[in-house]
């Protein structure tokens, strides 16, 4: 059975560390047993990030590379997942990709799922946004409306060359509160491992989660209490984001709204 590779990096696409919270959960609670990496010396600037030293339960001393590391999990049913983390590199996008790309292929992985997570006004209070798609080959057309256009990092980078290569690739991305300065937001981890369970058979447990993300979100309720600015800019994202969601603010609630303006027209 092929397996299904999962992806996270550090850094500028991980916004609470969302992302990379997502792939460290599952490394939690399931058995893994490493299967490659890509060594940091060509991508990584080690001024932005270091390498670490730390002391071992033997009392060791050992030196830690901000390598991206690939994982393989064994969660209790479904296939295998390739769990590919580690900081955004500094430089070689491109190489780093194809590095990357011919690790996955050597582990026999069939699809990809990219994560991230971005700042953004959305509040604290509500359903954090989370959007999923596929990522279109280079010769597919998209609806450009709502598309895109920007600055972009290396999961977008690697999805495109998965894509190329024939892995299905689909990219999860969550939104998550600019205003919550603290990391990191389990509220938004809990988000995207919600989406990747809909890719994977097996149940992921997230009691703990859960727990941490409701604590979240009473801390930072009652941060938005003492400060005045902060609950009234709350209370204006929960507005726009409730109205927004309201049914007749809908696509197909308009569209039906027309349809029947057509025909009383047709009807005159």
């Amino acid at each position: 059975m092929s397996r299904i590779a999962l992806t996270a990096f550090s850094g500028w696409n991980d916004a609470g560390e969302a992302a990379t919270g997502v792939l460290e959960h599952l490394l939690e609670i399931w058995p893994s047993r490493p299967a490659g990496a890509v060594d940091a010396e060509a991508f990584i600037d080690f001024q932005v990030n270091r390498p670490e030293i730390r002391t071992t339960e033997e009392g060791l001393r050992v030196l830690d590379w901000p390598d991206t590391e690939l994982r393989i999990l064994q969660p209790p049913q479904g296939p295998e997942i390739v769990t590919v983390m580690g900081p955004e590199p500094s430089l070689h996008w491109k190489r780093f990709c194809d590095e990357v790309l011919e690790q996955l292929q050597v582990l026999d992985v069939s699809s990809v799922i990219s994560l991230g997570a971005l700042l953004a006004d959305a509040p604290h209070s509500r359903p954090l946004p989370v959007s999923a798609g596929v990522e279109p080959g280079a010769a597919e057309k998209v609806d450009p409306a709502g598309q895109y256009e920007g600055p972009v990092g290396v999961p977008t980078i690697l999805a495109r060359r998965t894509t190329s290569a024939g892995l299905r690739t689909t990219s999860i991305w969550v939104q998550v509160p600019h205003y919550v300065a603290q990391n990191p937001s389990p509220k938004a981890t809990l988000a995207l491992l919600r989406a990747v369970q809909d890719s994977i058979s097996a149940p992921i447990p997230m009691e703990e989660l859960v727990e941490d993300a409701e604590a979240w979100e009473r801390g930072v309720d009652d941060l938005a209490r003492t400060d005045e600015d902060v609950a009234d800019y709350v209370r204006r994202l929960e507005r726009a984001q409730d109205a927004a969601e309201l049914p007749e603010a809908s696509g197909d609630a308009i569209a039906r709204e027309f349809e029947k303006f057509l025909r009383r027209r047709d009807g005159e």
